[in-house]
C-alpha cells in the first residue's frame, strides 16, 4: 500500500466533527495476500493489515489521546483489518463489494463494503463504512462533565493505492 493511500475515521459529538487519518508513512504496509478467483469471487487467505492505533492523527494531542483510550490501546495496540472476499459486479467490474472482518478493541465483526476499484499498473480502491462503535462494545467519549458527548456513528473512509509486488 503506498505512502499517499488515504484511510480516515470520521465522526461527530454534539458540538462539531472530528477526523482520525492514518498516516500511513508510520505503518508496515506490505500484505501478502493469498487468492483464489471462483467466479466472480476473488477469495483471500491471510490478507490482513495491522494498523497501530498510534498512526492515527486525530488533529490535536487531546483528541489523540481520546481516540487511543477509546480503542483501549494499552490492551488492544492495532486495528486489524482482514479482507476476505471481493464480489465482482459482472455489470460494472469498477463496482466491488468487499467482505472485511474488523478487530478492534478486543472484538471482531464482519462488514460489507462498496468498493469503487480502477487497475492500472497500480489499484485504487476507494470506499465508504458506516458503523458503530457500540459493535464493539466501546463507549464514546463524553468530555467537560457530560457537555460533550461523541455520537455512536462513525465512518472509515478509505483511498488506498496499491502496488502489487510480483
Amino acid at each position: 500500500i503506498e505512502g499517499n493511500s488515504k484511510l480516515g475515521i470520521t465522526g461527530s459529538t454534539n458540538v462539531n466533527e472530528f477526523n482520525c487519518n492514518l498516516l500511513f508513512s508510520d505503518i508496515n504496509s506490505k500484505v501478502k495476500a493469498l487468492y483464489q478467483k471462483e467466479g466472480n469471487k476473488i477469495k483471500f487467505q491471510d490478507a490482513s493489515l495491522h494498523l497501530a492505533n498510534e498512526c492515527f492523527d486525530c488533529g490535536s494531542r487531546m483528541m489523540n489521546n481520546d481516540f487511543l483510550e477509546m480503542l483501549k490501546t494499552q490492551r488492544y495496540p492495532n486495528i486489524a483489518l482482514d479482507l476476505k472476499e471481493i464480489i465482482i459486479n459482472p455489470k460494472n467490474p469498477n463496482e466491488n463489494i468487499a467482505l472485511l472482518n474488523i478487530s478492534l478493541a478486543g472484538r471482531s465483526k464482519l462488514y460489507s463494503i462498496w468498493l469503487n476499484v480502477n487497475q492500472s499498473d497500480k489499484i485504487n480502491a476507494s470506499g465508504c463504512l458506516k458503523l458503530n462503535l457500540s459493535d464493539f462494545n466501546l463507549e464514546p467519549p463524553k468530555k467537560m462533565l457530560g457537555l460533550v458527548v461523541v455520537d455512536d456513528a462513525i465512518e472509515i473512509n478509505l483511498d488506498l493505492k496499491i502496488k502489487p509486488i510480483k
